[in-house]
């Protein structure tokens, strides 16, 4: 009796591994990405996080899954791009709307921060560029850097890159137009 037991348990192992599970994507379906608090989905390309990021998929966009990828990612596909995301950042219905109260210019954060330069703006060598406090041109200016300051450069935006000033050790904001690497 025992033996049975113990190859119905083998057997039954064995079968729940050969089926992939996948908690909220299926295969050949569309589905919606369902971020939270409105953050995006990194499509990558690989499934993993090593994998570049090809695209950010906003909250609610549709997506088609083309196949289970293993260990919750899926491959997925649009008109534009194909990759892989992690599946459970999918819902089979469109998820509703989240208030965003700050944008975050879609930040990469670095693995390998670098060092980079303030550039000079314009004709002027000795003009400056502001060091803010959030990633716009409103916001409130933390300090001005001057052309050679260092800046620790730790996440990059399509416009902003998030910087450490080197010479205060405070956290800000330079738009990438004013930022060389070392």
């Amino acid at each position: 009796m025992k033996k049975i037991l113990s190859i119905a348990v083998i057997l039954v192992t064995v079968l729940a591994l050969m089926v992939p599970v996948l908690a909220s994507a299926e295969d050949g379906k569309d589905m919606w990405v369902n971020c939270s608090n409105g953050k995006s989905l990194n499509v990558r390309t690989e499934s993993s996080t090593k994998g570049e990021v090809i695209v950010r998929l906003e909250c609610g966009t549709k997506v088609h899954v083309d196949y289970d990828a293993g260990n919750g990612w899926v491959a997925i596909s649009d008109y534009h791009y194909s990759g892989y995301v992690q599946a459970g950042f999918l819902v089979s219905e469109k998820p509703g709307k989240y208030e965003i109260t700050e944008r975050d210019d879609n930040f990469v954060t670095l693995k390998n921060p670098y060092l980079a330069s303030a550039k000079a703006r314009g004709a002027k060598d000795n003009s400056s560029v502001c060091l803010r406090a959030k990633p716009n041109k409103t916001s409130s200016s933390i300090r001005r850097l001057t052309a050679g300051d260092q800046v620790k450069v730790i996440a990059r935006g399509k416009v902003w890159s998030k910087v450490v000033d080197i010479t205060t050790g405070k956290t800000g904001y330079v738009a990438n137009d004013y930022i060389k690497k070392n």
